[in-house]
C-alpha cells in the first residue's frame, strides 16, 4: 500500500545529498567515537555517485546500442527486487515511484533522459531512502547494492556485457596481466597443497621446486586443511617480496623408512601470467594446444614453435611435416592477443576488422611480419567451445588458405568487449563492437566453419571424413559461399547454416587423427586445403 509519497525535485535531490552529508560530518563532530564510521558513510555517498555516473555514461556512450542513462538507471532499481522482491519501480512521465511492503513509498522527480550525472544522484538517492526505512536493506553490504543495480542495467544489454565485483574484477585483471606470485598450479591434500605444475621462467622453477613437491607452509602459516583459494592468497603476494616455503619432496624407493624428504625455500614472488600454450612432437608433427588468450600468449605459442621445429628436427633429421593448432574448448581472451597469434603465420592481409557505433570502436588488423613457421602444413582444431578469439585465429587462417580447419562449428561469439574500470574499483565488462572476418562475414552468431566436418557420423573414421569432403566439394563450396554472404540481419538463415556442421563441445580424438592423416600425406594435404574458397571469391 503507497504511503503518501513526497515528490523529490532535481534541486531538491541534490539538496538531500548534500544534507546526507553534512549529517554525516555533523554527527561525527559530536559523536568522537564515531567518526571513522560516520565520515565512510560521506564517502561512500560520493564514491557511489560517481560510479553510477561512470557506468552509465559508459554504457550509454559506447555500447554496440544506443541506450539512454533514464533506461539503464531505472532497470537498474528494479535491479533491487533481488534483494527485496516486493521493490517495485514505476516511471510515470517526469516522476519515478519506488515502493515495496517494507518501505514508505518515495517519489522522485526524474532526471533528463540522457542526465548521467542527474540519473546517477538519483540511484544513490533512492539506495539511502530504502537503507533507511529497510532492515533487510539496512544489513545489506554497498557492494551488494552496487551488484544488484549493475546487474539490473545490464539485464537490457547482451550476455556479454557483465559487471565485477571488485574481488572478482581483481581476479580478473590478474588473469589478463598477471599476479605477484611462485609460478605453480597445485591441489590441497592432506599434509599441505601438492604442487601439480611448475611453470617454466618462474621463480619457483629458478627456486628447485618440483611436480609432486608437497608445500606444508607458507611462512608461519601452515597450509594442511586450507582450500585452493585460501591457499593461493597465502603463496601470492606483491612483486618483489619473499615467502619461505617448507616442503615434503618424496623420496626414492631405496629410502622406504623416510618417505619424504624436508626441505626449505626462500622464493622473491615475481610477475605471473598463467601459461596458456603447451606443445608436444610426433612423428615430425608439432602440436600446439593454446587454452587461452592473455597478455603472455602470442609470446608462448611462438616459443613452443621454436622448440617444436627443433625438436622435430632432432627426432627425424628433416624439416617438421606440419603443425596441428588446437584451439578446442579455447573460450577467448584478448583480441590483440588473438591478431598477434594470427600474425605468427601470416605475411600479410587483414587479419580482423572490429565495427561498433562508437568511433574507437572501428578498427583494421593487418599482418605485418613473416611467417614463423615458413609456411609449413596448418590445421587448426574448433570445436563448440572455441569462441571469440580463437574464433579470429581460425577465420584469419582459413580465409587467407593457411589451414585447414577441422572439427565443429565453432560457438560464433563474434563480439568484442571493453572492460572499464569503475571509481570503486569494479569493473564493467560492455560489448562494444562485432568481428568481421577478412572475406567480410561478421563471426557473431555464426561461427567459423570447420573445411572437415567430425561430429556428423560418430561411426566414420579418418579417412572417411578426409574422403567426404573430397566428394562432396561442390557442396561444400555452396555452403561456404553462403556462409560468407549471409546478412548479420538473416538470424533464421545463420542459424541454419550453422546448423549444417552441428557444434560438440567435446574434444573428439578423430580431430587429431584427420590431421595426422592430412599432414602426413603432402599431396592429400594439398588437394583438401584447396577446398577452402578464396578471399576474392568469398567478398
Amino acid at each position: 500500500m503507497e504511503k503518501n509519497p513526497t515528490l523529490v525535485t532535481r534541486k531538491q535531490l541534490g539538496q538531500r545529498l548534500l544534507i546526507v552529508a553534512l549529517v554525516a560530518l555533523l554527527a561525527a563532530c559530536a559523536q568522537p567515537q564515531e567518526v571513522a564510521h560516520n565520515r565512510s558513510d560521506q564517502l561512500e555517498t560520493e564514491l557511489a555517485t560517481k560510479t553510477f555516473s561512470s557506468g552509465y555514461r559508459h554504457i550509454s556512450e559506447r555500447y554496440i546500442e544506443a541506450i539512454p542513462a533514464a533506461e539503464l538507471a531505472l532497470e537498474g532499481l528494479r535491479g533491487l527486487a533481488t534483494i527485496d522482491p516486493t521493490l517495485s519501480v514505476e516511471a510515470h512521465q517526469n516522476e519515478v515511484l519506488v515502493r515495496s511492503d517494507s518501505i514508505q513509498a518515495h517519489r522522485y522527480s526524474a532526471p533528463a533522459k540522457h542526465d548521467f550525472r542527474g540519473w546517477a544522484e538519483l540511484t544513490v538517492l533512492v539506495l539511502g531512502d530504502i537503507r533507511n526505512d529497510a532492515r533487510l536493506f539496512k544489513t545489506t553490504k554497498m557492494a551488494n547494492l552496487y551488484e544488484a543495480v549493475f546487474d539490473g542495467s545490464l539485464s537490457l544489454l547482451d550476455a556479454f556485457s557483465r559487471y565485477a565485483s571488485v574481488e572478482k574484477a581483481k581476479r580478473n585483471r590478474e588473469k589478463r596481466s598477471g599476479f605477484g606470485g611462485i609460478g605453480i598450479r597445485f591441489k590441497p591434500v592432506e599434509k599441505g597443497v601438492t604442487v601439480t605444475q611448475v611453470f617454466p621462467e618462474t621463480p619457483a622453477t629458478k627456486s628447485g621446486l618440483k611436480a609432486g613437491d608437497i608445500i606444508t607452509h607458507a611462512g608461519s602459516q601452515i597450509l594442511a586443511g586450507l582450500k585452493r583459494r585460501a591457499a593461493g592468497k597465502l603463496l601470492r603476494g606483491k612483486i618483489g617480496s619473499i615467502v619461505d616455503v617448507r616442503v615434503l619432496r618424496p623420496a626414492n624407493l631405496t629410502a622406504p623408512t623416510n618417505p619424504f624428504i624436508r626441505l626449505n625455500f626462500s622464493i622473491r614472488r615475481d610477475r605471473i601470467v598463467t601459461p596458456t600454450a603447451s606443445h608436444s612432437v610426433k612423428n615430425g608433427i608439432i602440436y600446439i594446444r593454446v587454452s587461452g588468450f592473455n597478455n603472455r600468449t602470442t609470446r608462448q605459442v611462438a616459443r613452443n614453435l621454436v622448440q617444436g621445429l627443433r625438436e622435430a628436427h632432432q627426432q627425424t633429421g628433416q624439416k617438421a611435416k606440419g603443425i596441428i593448432l588446437d584451439l578446442r574448448g579455447n573460450p577467448g581472451g584478448l583480441l590483440k592477443q588473438a591478431v598477434n597469434v594470427s600474425d605468427l603465420f601470416l605475411v600479410d592481409g587483414r587479419i580482423i576488422s572490429t565495427r561498433g557505433r562508437h568511433p574507437a570502436s572501428d578498427h583494421d588488423y593487418d599482418a605485418r611480419g613473416t611467417d614463423l613457421a615458413d609456411g609449413l602444413p596448418l590445421v587448426v582444431l574448433i570445436n563448440g567451445r572455441s569462441a571469440s578469439a580463437s574464433e579470429i585465429v581460425a577465420a584469419a587462417l582459413q580465409d587467407h588458405e593457411r589451414a585447414i580447419i577441422i572439427g565443429s562449428t565453432s560457438y560464433g561469439k563474434g563480439t568484442v568487449q571493453t572492460v572499464i574500470r569503475l571509481p570503486n574499483d569494479a569493473e564493467i565488462t560492455l560489448t562494444w563492437s562485432r568481428f568481421q572476418a577478412p572475406s567480410g562475414y561478421f563471426l557473431h552468431g555464426l561461427g567459423v566453419p570447420p573445411l572437415i566436418c567430425a561430429t556428423r557420423n560418430e561411426q566414420a573414421n579418418a579417412t572417411n571424413y578426409i574422403d567426404e569432403a573430397l566428394e562432396k566439394a561442390g557442396q561444400l563450396s555452396e555452403t561456404l559461399q553462403a556462409w560468407h554472404s549471409v546478412a548479420i540481419s538473416q538470424k533464421s538463415e545463420r542459424e541454419r547454416l550453422k546448423a549444417t556442421c552441428p557444434t560438440t563441445n567435446k574434444r573428439n580424438p578423430l580431430d587429431i587423427q584427420i590431421a595426422e592423416k592430412l599432414l602426413l600425406d603432402a599431396s592429400l594435404y594439398q588437394r583438401v586445403k584447396a577446398l577452402n574458397p578464396s578471399l576474392a571469391s568469398a567478398k
